[in-house]
């Protein structure tokens, strides 16, 4: 980089006039240099990668060796493996470490086993018998106790999943495009689930909760909210119920994203909208020239408005 434009200069007669400490001024000299930069957003990139591909290796290593392994034998391995992943993050919790971030991966990687090693649990036992749903709740709140005993967003995730899962949302949502009866049950269950996480989002700041995990609430709740909507608008005697909730919804999270600057809710409102329209589209005019305009003018009202959003959420900022 040209000096002229470098501010390693200016750093280091702010610490030659004692305004910054000299670290600080190296720090900054060695960023504008690039000798160092942050590849934080890498490394958990691959730490989530690595927790995707273990769990799907678990996966693939039941199904081929069911038969060899046994299911008591499996249901032992998999719970000590979980219980392996839980006391290494309890461990550092009792000799007060800070825990890293491979350390939040691996407390993630003993719960979704976990989750697995119930769920396996139950299709071999059927302890629960017809009402063998109510596991995830238990699920849910064995996670939810977790994430905030140890503080972890990466578990409060879990405990979310499994709290919609026992609403059926994970089930439906292949369902949507194809029964009606399917498009009202999940979205009525979705914009519950979404109503049940706004609650729980106020009682944990009520409570004095973890205010990092508002943004996790906020996250799930819209998205599973905007999914709900669009099964409404996807049912022919639901659309105006499911078009109120969209508008409502975009309107919310289009205010939330320029009143804090979180620019992922106006892409939320923007994106599900169109999104929601071009099925609408799809519905009512069917196929033609005249389907492929109209949707590509939505799409492109979309990108537009939602750059016109970037532009007040770049300007807050």
């Amino acid at each position: 980089m040209d000096s002229m434009h470098s501010l390693e200069i200016e750093c280091r007669e702010l610490a030659a006039a004692g305004l910054v400490t000299e670290s600080d001024a190296a720090r900054v000299g060695a960023l504008e240099r690039g000798a160092i930069f942050s590849v934080f957003e890498e490394l958990r990139f691959a730490l989530y990668a690595a927790v995707a591909a273990i769990t799907a290796g678990i996966g693939l290593l039941v199904k081929e060796n069911l038969d060899r392994i046994g299911p008591i034998t499996l249901i032992v391995v998999l719970g000590l493996a979980s219980f392996g992943c839980y006391a290494t993050v309890l461990r550092a919790k009792w000799q007060d470490k800070e825990r890293s971030l491979g350390g939040d991966y691996l407390l993630l990687l003993g719960a979704l086993i976990l989750s697995a090693d119930v769920g396996y649990i139950e299709s071999q036992f059927h302890w629960l018998g017809t009402e063998w749903q109510w596991y995830l709740l238990i699920l849910a709140a064995f996670h939810g106790v977790s994430a905030y005993g140890l503080d972890s967003r990466l578990v409060l995730c879990a405990a979310i999943a499994a709290l919609a899962a026992w609403f059926g949302i994970e089930g439906q949502v292949a369902t949507m495009f194809s029964a009606a009866a399917a498009g009202i049950r999940l979205g009525s269950h979705a914009t519950v689930c979404a109503a049940t996480l706004l609650t729980w989002r106020a009682a944990n700041r009520r409570l004095g909760g973890s205010a990092g995990f508002e943004s996790v609430f906020d996250n799930f709740a819209a998205n599973i909210g905007f999914w709900g909507a669009l099964a409404l608008c996807l049912t022919p005697g639901a659309r105006l119920l499911g078009l109120g909730l969209l508008a409502a919804l975009a309107g919310a999270s289009i205010f939330k994203a320029l009143r804090s600057g979180e620019e992922i809710f106006a892409v939320y409102g923007a994106a599900y909208t169109a999104l929601t329209l071009c099925c609408l589209e799809a519905q009512v005019v069917h196929y033609g020239l005249g389907l492929l305009l109209l949707e590509l003018t939505t799409v492109v009202a979309g990108a537009l408005l939602l750059w016109r959003f970037h532009g007040h959420v770049t300007a807050r900022a």
